[in-house]
């Protein structure tokens, strides 16, 4: 009996994927299931300087006081669960096929509020809301989570003082590194001059990266004001939803959040247009990022280039004049990530 052809994405996907024992808290779990975080973090010690925290009404005694800037930028933000599609629209529009199987989920996302948390504004989002400030200023976030578990928010490119991290780390933990359901803490992080550019924050608490593949990440950016920005400024996160956070039977490769062409943003802009494309990765993956018919000067100098490989953790701007008007793709060129769902629409006219 003759076997059916492979397809294209068939072939790929099923030559990328395997099997990957992790190791989280001492407990040991595949990347192909999905595993519980709450589950995980059963019998987790609260640490001593979170507990005092929570004695001492929530205040940390001895917490750092930074210098005085400019301004600040304040933020209310909250750490929730929420029902997530990644393929909203069912179709790959790319290759003009539907994309077969479940591809909804309980995704963890951050959602901004107003001013004392008194009403959110807008729902929860994969990636979070954009933290921005100028040089010179500070970024204020008001932190609660309403998860199971601890979570926590992370910067990258920011300085802060140590009690600031918002990382876990063990029975040395400040409270802002283990923030538990119900509670609410404040960080405080300075855009020094050597902070200009795009960054990201994540989550950092004691079940880190489970929550970060569930959603829990989103973008930075420090500004020069005597610089002139964009005409259109587009943040983009390549990242993976693996079954381990989803417990779904297939992982996605996405951009913000959402997977194949037609479900990823819709990125447009005009002939003429100053245009950046800020790109951050996310997973546990290299990528590269690619714009058909573009070319970009690195932001570091260099030559012309239009695919930049991109680490875990790493950001990168493409910034040029727009000067060609179509219809176009902008992707991943990671075979396998590609014709797995990263890839969107760029549309200049």
């Amino acid at each position: 009996m003759s076997l059916p052809p492979i397809g294209r994405r068939t072939f790929v996907a099923e030559a990328a994927g395997g099997l990957l024992l992790c190791t989280l808290g001492g407990k040991r779990f595949s990347t192909n299931e999905e595993v519980s975080v709450e589950t995980l973090n059963e019998g987790l010690e609260v640490p001593p300087k979170v507990a005092a925290a929570r004695a001492n009404g929530g205040t940390a005694p001895g917490q750092a006081v930074l210098a005085k800037a400019t301004a600040t930028n304040e933020y209310w933000i909250q750490a929730e669960q929420m029902k997530w599609d990644i393929v909203p629209k069912g179709r790959d529009q790319m290759m003009g096929v539907q994309v077969k199987g479940k591809t909804t989920f309980k995704a963890w996302g951050y959602r901004l509020y107003s001013a004392n948390f008194a009403q959110p504004l807008g729902k929860a989002t994969v990636p979070g809301p954009l933290l921005e400030a100028n040089v010179g200023e500070t970024v204020t976030v008001h932190f609660r989570s309403k998860l199971d578990t601890p979570v926590t928010m992370h910067p990258h490119g920011l300085q802060y003082s140590v009690d600031m991290d918002g990382a876990y780390k063990g029975k040395y933990t400040d409270p802002g590194g283990f923030v538990q359901k119900g509670d609410e803490v404040t960080y405080i992080w300075e855009a020094v001059p050597s902070a200009e550019g795009v960054w990201w924050y994540h989550d950092h608490g004691p079940s880190e990266p489970l929550p970060v593949y569930k959603g829990l990440f989103g973008p930075i950016i420090v500004r020069d004001p005597n610089k002139p920005r964009p005409d259109k400024e587009f943040f983009v996160a390549f990242h993976s939803f693996q079954p381990a956070a989803t417990g779904l039977n297939q992982p996605f490769y996405c951009i913000n959040g959402r997977a194949y062409t037609g479900n990823t943003p819709n990125l447009k802009a005009n002939v003429g247009d100053d245009v950046a494309f800020h790109v951050y990765a996310v997973d546990d993956y290299f990528h590269t990022f690619h714009i058909h018919g573009h070319r970009w000067v690195p932001p570091v100098g260099g030559p012309t280039i239009d695919n930049v490989t991109l680490g875990p953790g790493d950001v990168t701007t493409a910034r040029f004049t727009e000067d060609n008007p179509g219809r176009w793709l902008y992707h991943c060129h990671v075979w396998s990530h590609i014709v797995q769902g990263m890839s969107g629409w760029y549309i200049v006219e």
